[in-house]
Order: C-alpha cells, then sequence, then structure tokens
C-alpha cells in the first residue's frame, strides 16, 4: 500500500511539472505568435500548434483533477481506491468536451456536426472491428452501475471458480488476486453473464468449520470448550459470539459444525486452519475426544466355521 501510495504520489508530481512546463509553452508561443492569430495569410497554419498545446493543457489539467478528485477526495470519504474503469471514463469525457471547446475557440468556421456525419461509416467500420473490446467496455459500465462489487472485496466468478482479492476494475476486465498470489483477468462480458459470489470486506463474512467428537461426550460441554476456544482466535469477530451447532447423528459419531465471522476475509484460509488446531487444542485439554470412522462386520455362524 505504501509503494501504490509513492507511485501515485510521483505520477502526481510528474503530471504537475508537466502543466507547468506545457503551460510555459503556451505563454512563449502567445508572446511570439499571438498576433498571427488574429490576422495574417497563415493564420490557420499558427493555429494548429495552439491548439495542440491547449489541448495537452486540457489534458493535463484532467489528468490532476482526476488524481485530485480520484485518488485524494475519494479515498478520503470512502476508504479505498475508485476503479480504474471510472476513473478512465471521467478522463475521457471531460478531455473530449474540452477539446471540443478549445476546437470551436480556433476554428469557429468548421462545422463539427457535418464533420461527424460524414466520418459516420468509419464508426461503424470501427465499432464492427472493436465489437468485443466495446463489448468489455459497456460490461464494465454496467458492472460499475450496479456496484456489485469494490476493490478489495473477496470473489468467486464463473464456473471455474476464480476466487481471490479484486485489485482492479478497468475498461476490459477484473483483475484478481488469486490467493495462491495469482493474477487473474476476467473479461467483463464474461463476468456479466457469470454468477457471482461476493464477499465484502467491510461486512462481516461467516465461515464453517466441522469437526466430530464420540457420542460418549457430553453435547452440552462440547458446545461451550469449541465456542470458547474460537472465540478468542486472531481475525475472528467478537461483535458476534460463534455458534456450535450439531450437524448430524453419523454412523459412529456425532458431527458437528462451527460457525463464526471475520474481520478480514482474505485471510480466510488461515483462519480457518488456526480454528481447527484451537478446537484440537480445547478438546484434549477438556478430555473430549474427537471421534474416527468405525465399521463393525457381523458374521454368521457359517461364515466363522469357514467353507
Amino acid at each position: 500500500m505504501t509503494a501504490s501510495r509513492s507511485s501515485q504520489r510521483n505520477q502526481l508530481l510528474g503530471f504537475l511539472l508537466a502543466t507547468i512546463v506545457v503551460a510555459m509553452g503556451l505563454y512563449l508561443f502567445n508572446h511570439f505568435f499571438g498576433v498571427r492569430l488574429e490576422q495574417g495569410p497563415h493564420i490557420n497554419v499558427v493555429k494548429i500548434p495552439a491548439v495542440i498545446l491547449w489541448a495537452l493543457l486540457a489534458y493535463l489539467g484532467v489528468r490532476l483533477l482526476n488524481a485530485a478528485l480520484f485518488d485524494f477526495a475519494f479515498r478520503v470519504r470512502r476508504g479505498y481506491e475508485a476503479p480504474t474503469l471510472v476513473r478512465n471514463i471521467f478522463t475521457l469525457i471531460a478531455f473530449t468536451v474540452l477539446f471540443v471547446l478549445i476546437f470551436k475557440w480556433f476554428f469557429s468556421e468548421v462545422n463539427l456536426g457535418a464533420l461527424f456525419t460524414t466520418s459516420a461509416i468509419f464508426g461503424v467500420i470501427i465499432g464492427l472491428a472493436l465489437q468485443d473490446t466495446l463489448g468489455n467496455f459497456f460490461a464494465g459500465i454496467s458492472l460499475h452501475a450496479d456496484r456489485p462489487f469494490q476493490v478489495g472485496d473477496v470473489i468467486v466468478v464463473g464456473q471455474q471458480h476464480h476466487t481471490g482479492v479484486v485489485e482492479g476494475i478497468t475498461w476490459r476486465a477484473i483483475k484478481i488476486r488469486t490467493f495462491q498470489n495469482h493474477i487473474v483477468l476476467v473479461a467483463n462480458s464474461n463476468a456479466a453473464k457469470e454468477a457471482i459470489e461476493v464477499c465484502p470486506r467491510e461486512n462481516l463474512n461467516a465461515r464453517l468449520v466441522f469437526f466430530s467428537t464420540l457420542y460418549t461426550d457430553s453435547p452440552a460441554k462440547t458446545i461451550h470448550v469449541a465456542r470458547e476456544a474460537v472465540r478468542d482466535a486472531d481475525n475472528v469477530s467478537p461483535k458476534i459470539t460463534p455458534i456450535v451447532r450439531i450437524r448430524s447423528l453419523g454412523d459412529s459419531a456425532i458431527e458437528w459444525e462451527i460457525k463464526y465471522w471475520l474481520e478480514d476475509y482474505a485471510r480466510y484460509n488461515d483462519t480457518d486452519a488456526l480454528v481447527r488446531q484451537r478446537i484440537w487444542y480445547a478438546l484434549n485439554r477438556s478430555g473430549l475426544t474427537f471421534a474416527f470412522p468405525t465399521r463393525t462386520l457381523h458374521l454368521n455362524a457359517r461364515s466363522r466355521r469357514g467353507p
């Protein structure tokens, strides 16, 4: 997290420095060529560099505003980083609006409506070529509009049950870091069609661990011992008391389940292992016995005498 914030800070300083450089270039350009922007035979030619410089300044200004809104204000208010898709859409829309205003300021005689109409056929061709990409893009917008999960949540996606922590939601895919520290990219169009199991990080998500004891052991004592062993375990939430209950009466043992709630669901593997360990020690200290599978074979008299 510290490295990520340091990178964001360096990126912000880079954009700020670039903005200052472009602003100085624009000032020098206006100082030496400002008169030619208003008169002269090559007025349109001189306007082109001015449009480029103003467009660069607008782009850098949008990126600075993007960083101020989403890297700082959004993080302070929500406590987590804004989705990449939202930031990209904001940058695209804001820059497009500013560029159109700048273009109309310098070239007011150009009819942008007619220009866009004549280029409609090219838009259709590009749209067909980028069909899958646009599908992922709009599916990403739909996912963000529904907001089924956020960066930092644990999710399970698709028939292959990709499980991990959401690290980013881009215009193309959902980036998941699995508990084996692998990176899985799930296309937005695929994720929109699949069932997604979400374990929000700000929610108390429950887990179940199973064990079994002998029929000779007291159920009341087993419940008390197991519950007390789990309630003080690391990452087990103290807000809700763990629940120990009989799952079923098996052939050779009482089968139990213990339900507890986690503060950080991303650590559920380690917490499950710790809970099993604490139950084992607690039951042994209390004289309770784990059951193991047994089978009794009944042989008739003829079978005992042999053939």
